[in-house]
């Protein structure tokens, strides 16, 4: 059993280690927690430990057996800690359907949104949003026509708000959907080049901490 506060420790721990199972607080003393993933493979099994649930799509996006929220029940470690043994069985499923599982017992996602156009409002499906951009402290909806408006949503509340079967977050700056990613090249530094549609001014490059989410993501 190793106590590691920090994300630097817990790294070097698992560069060395392979424990059986993680238990992980999504903050440590040194940063988020999903940095852990950022150049480094980490194939353990992982429960998810933290007081929010907004990061809770993006756990199950590596390779988390569950999410327990502050303060954790007694009942509630139990029933993880079975699911982690019936996930070490032979006839477990693969995560993917563990995921997808999950997901169908979730609520339904954000269909639409209402957005400011001059001085009245309009309604955008979300089959029509390309990606969403922060920019200057703002965040804006693009649509697949390259129509901009402005809404009032951080990308993290955005994420929690969207299928992650349809949408993914790859950078602080971008939240892209399914349906605007044209191609994707290596980039330096482990990242990812992605080409959209309608094009941006600057690159989207997928950062390092979201690139193996990033290729599961596209091969869902």
């Amino acid at each position: 059993l190793e106590v590691l506060p920090s994300v630097l420790e817990t790294a070097n721990y698992l560069a060395n280690h392979q424990p059986d199972l993680i238990f992980l607080d999504i903050q440590l003393a040194d940063g988020i927690c999903f940095e852990l993933f950022e150049g480094q493979a980490v194939d353990t099994p992982i429960i998810f430990t933290t007081a929010y649930d907004e990061y809770m799509q993006r756990a199950f996006k590596v390779n988390s057996v569950d999410y327990l929220l502050k303060p954790i029940r007694e009942e509630d470690l139990r029933a993880s800690l079975a699911k982690y043994r019936r996930y070490q069985q032979p006839q477990a499923l693969p995560m993917r359907q563990l995921f997808e599982g999950w997901l169908a017992d979730q609520p339904a996602y954000k269909c639409r949104f209402m957005v400011k156009a001059g001085r009245g409002f309009v309604s955008v499906e979300v089959g029509e949003v390309a990606y969403f951009l922060a920019e200057n402290k703002l965040v804006y909806l693009i649509t697949g026509e390259g129509k901009r408006y402005a809404v009032d949503y951080t990308l993290d509340q955005l994420e929690g708000m969207l299928s992650p079967k349809e949408f993914i977050k790859v950078s602080r700056n971008y939240l892209l959907s399914s349906t605007c990613v044209q191609r994707v090249d290596a980039y330096f530094n482990h990242r990812l080049l992605v080409t959209v549609s309608p094009p941006t001014k600057e690159e989207v490059i997928v950062t390092r901490s979201y690139v193996k989410a990033f290729k599961a993501w596209m091969e869902w």
